[in-house]
């Protein structure tokens, strides 16, 4: 039981990683400007349930779909460890910046995707889902879920606390953490091929 709870707790933390709620803060924050607290609240829970849907979908589906195209886990690691070590760098060296943002209820969808569920959290999910169990995919995307949830609740707080550096900067420590976990990915695939020997 301790060990499910050990594993169900890192897979959530890999997931909050990459779903970086850090980097929407502002996003978020400019969509809902001038806005009620009945209203961020809801914008917040949509963001919320959109994001566990979409994690769940494809935490159940990765590894079939997998199968399904006749790609190894192997290949998908080395792949998908490329995309999340690009990824992490553009947002590690602020290439993203600019992106362009959408105000009100529209924001929902870009931020949840791509900028929460992108590829790199699919990519995350794909690879787990073909080493746990459904309800611990489940579990650990819950959990994430609502830790971003958290932090859009507590953007207010937490823009005031940080401002716009401290933001950028606890979003970029994710990014950094996110590439750690690529390469990880990448030597697992290269060690399973036999061209990283030791």
């Amino acid at each position: 039981m301790m060990e499910m709870m050990m594993q169900i707790g890192l897979i959530a933390f890999q997931l909050f990683a990459m779903l970086n709620p850090p980097s929407c803060i502002p996003m978020f924050l400019a969509a809902t400007e001038g806005e009620g607290r009945r209203k961020r609240a809801r914008m917040a829970r949509a963001a919320t349930l959109l994001t566990f849907a979409l994690m769940a979908v494809f935490a159940l589906i990765g590894n079939h779909l997998l199968k399904a195209l006749d790609v190894s886990l192997e290949a998908m690691k080395l792949g998908g460890g490329i995309l999340l070590l690009a990824l992490s760098l553009s947002t590690v060296l602020g290439l993203d910046d600019e992106m362009g943002r959408a105000d009100g209820e529209d924001a929902i969808v870009p931020i949840v995707t791509p900028l929460l569920v992108g590829p790199g959290t699919l990519t995350l999910l794909t690879v787990v889902s073909a080493y746990n169990p459904p309800h611990v995919l489940l579990a650990a995307v819950a959990i994430a879920s609502l830790s971003a949830y958290a932090c859009f609740r507590a953007s207010d707080l937490l823009a005031r606390a940080l401002g716009s550096t401290g933001i950028k900067a606890l979003a970029r420590l994710m990014a950094v953490l996110v590439a750690a976990m690529a390469a990880e990915m990448i030597h697992s695939a290269l060690l399973a091929w036999g061209i990283a020997e030791g």
